[in-house]
């Protein structure tokens, strides 16, 4: 991986860009690709729903991710909303040499030590600073002041600002989709780096981004960005007014009728009918003229705001170079004759051009796009982004896509008949230490002697024998053994008596 990569990232209010570019020779910056995702949670550059946000900045980084082979760890930002604004602060500083000759010291002492002291109102935070003009004590303005002489240098200097909950909601989704902003933009302060050159910068130039939700306007003059703002209007509002002019038309279908049929003229509109249809069935029928009319009436307001604040910035009569129409309303047919109209100034519509190989002019050919491949200008400048290894994903498995696990038995089971074995007779069950020894000591009961009177029938002691005298019946006892009984008992009577009795006493 021996390329400097470049990751831009424009988060608007009906989409999210995502530009991935290298460093090509002579500066140039080779777009490897940019990917838009549709997104919602978002009201004109501020982020309303963060989880919703961050779910379609997750889908473009990773469509991203797999065009351009790298994965994303770092990217330029850029933010736009009524929370972005300008501001100007004037200071000198007295110029240290004895012949009161300007020095590279002055403006250091200038720029470090007074300008990078101001402080932001509460709940803003200071995204920019820099120079519109020197001048000397006698009020001659210098546009390079080193050199000159003069007891004190004063100069005013062009602050943007950022409302800090804006910057802090919108680095929470970054923060979310693992992200880290390398460097936070006002989407105004950039968009002019790929679509005006520095002659035009320097003659004086409009550059009016129109999106979904925020309109954003940049002033250039003498070479510099003097003014920024934000106007809360764009795209959406145009669909918005279709959809009330005639409520019989799908909301899916708007954007594709006003960019493919819409226009932003009357007069210089065609008199036709124009059918809304989804398949093969027509769903409504609208005069062209009559949607060109709609379009007209808001695009006009939009234009009256641009001009007016064009106006109040104190630009109306230097624009030499006129106003240049880019963003995603751009593409409505006849946009730029509408601002001619109302602004009575010279207008154009144009696409990122501007910085950019050759290569990569079809892939910016769109202007909804332009601000995303400015962004990407902005951090060539500024530094390439560290990249990761891109490892591809592999979808996990489905319940239905799993492998049924069958028992496949060894030999193949066929019928048999089953010879019943005979019962096995049970085998004792080892005896335990304890019993063994309850046993030892358990007296054994001497086993009866064996008859030796040539009775052969087995000898049954009185316990064993039944009482009920049908159980002596049935089991086929009878007076043999009441005989049997006298007998043994004479037989105790009259032992034989062993031989260790003594002849004397043996009766």
């Amino acid at each position: 991986m021996n390329k400097s990569y470049i990751v831009a990232v424009d988060i608007g209010s009906s989409e999210v860009v995502v530009a991935v570019g290298s460093l090509a020779e002579g500066g140039a910056v080779n777009v490897e690709t940019i990917v838009t995702e549709h997104t919602e949670g978002m009201a004109a550059g501020l982020v309303d729903n963060s989880q919703l946000v961050t779910d379609a900045l997750r889908r473009a980084l990773a469509r991203a991710e797999e065009q351009a082979g790298i994965a994303i760890t770092e990217a330029y930002v850029s933010i736009s909303g009524k929370f972005v604004r300008c501001a100007r602060y004037t200071d000198y500083v007295f110029v240290k040499d004895a012949e009161n000759r300007i020095s590279q010291l002055d403006l250091t002492a200038l720029h470090e030590e007074r300008m990078s002291n101001v402080k932001a109102a509460d709940g803003e935070t200071i995204m920019d600073f820099f120079p519109l003009c020197y001048k000397s004590d006698a009020g001659v303005e210098m546009k390079n002041p080193v050199g000159c002489y003069s007891k004190q240098l004063s100069s005013t200097y062009n602050f943007i600002l950022c409302e800090n909950m804006a910057k802090d909601r919108l680095r929470r989704v970054f923060l979310d989709a693992h992200v880290k902003v390398r460097g936070l933009y006002a989407g105004a302060a950039v968009v002019a780096d790929s679509v005006v050159n520095s002659e035009e910068k320097e003659e004086g130039v409009a550059i009016v981004d129109i999106g979904s939700g925020v309109t954003d306007v940049a002033i250039y003059y003498g070479g510099v960005l003097c003014y920024i703002a934000s106007i809360p209007m764009g795209g959406s509002a145009l669909n918005t007014d279709i959809r009330i002019y005639d409520g019989h038309i799908p909301p899916r279908y708007i954007e594709n009728l006003k960019r493919e049929l819409g226009s932003a003229v009357v007069s210089l509109t065609p008199d036709e009918v124009i059918q809304v249809r989804s398949r093969n069935r027509t769903i409504k029928s609208i005069l062209r003229l009559n949607l060109a009319s709609v379009i007209e009436a808001r695009m006009t307001d939009i234009a009256e705001y641009v001009w007016s604040e064009i106006r109040e910035a104190g630009y109306a009569k230097k624009l030499g170079a006129g106003i240049v129409i880019t963003g995603g309303v751009a593409d409505l047919a006849n946009v730029a004759n509408l601002f001619q109209q109302v602004t009575g100034q010279d207008a154009r519509t144009a696409c990122a051009e501007i910085g950019i190989t050759s290569e990569s002019l079809e892939k910016v050919s769109s202007p909804n796009v332009t601000l995303a491949v400015s962004l990407l200008l902005r951090g060539a400048q500024m530094g390439p982004c560290p990249v990761g290894v891109y490892i591809p994903k592999v979808a996990p498995k489905t319940e239905e896509e799993k492998p049924v696990e069958r028992v496949v038995p060894s030999e193949p089971v066929n019928p048999t008949v089953v010879t019943p074995e005979p019962p096995v007779t049970p085998v004792t069950p080892a005896k335990s230490e304890e019993q063994e020894k309850k046993e030892v000591a358990t007296p054994v009961q001497p086993e009866p002697k064996k008859r030796t009177d040539g009775w052969n029938e087995p000898s049954v002691e009185d316990d064993d024998v039944p009482e009920d005298d049908d159980d002596i019946k049935s089991s086929g006892w009878g007076f043999g053994r009441i005989f049997r009984k006298a007998k043994d008992k004479l037989t105790v009577i009259f032992e034989a008596p062993s031989e260790e009795i003594d002849e004397d006493e043996r009766w």
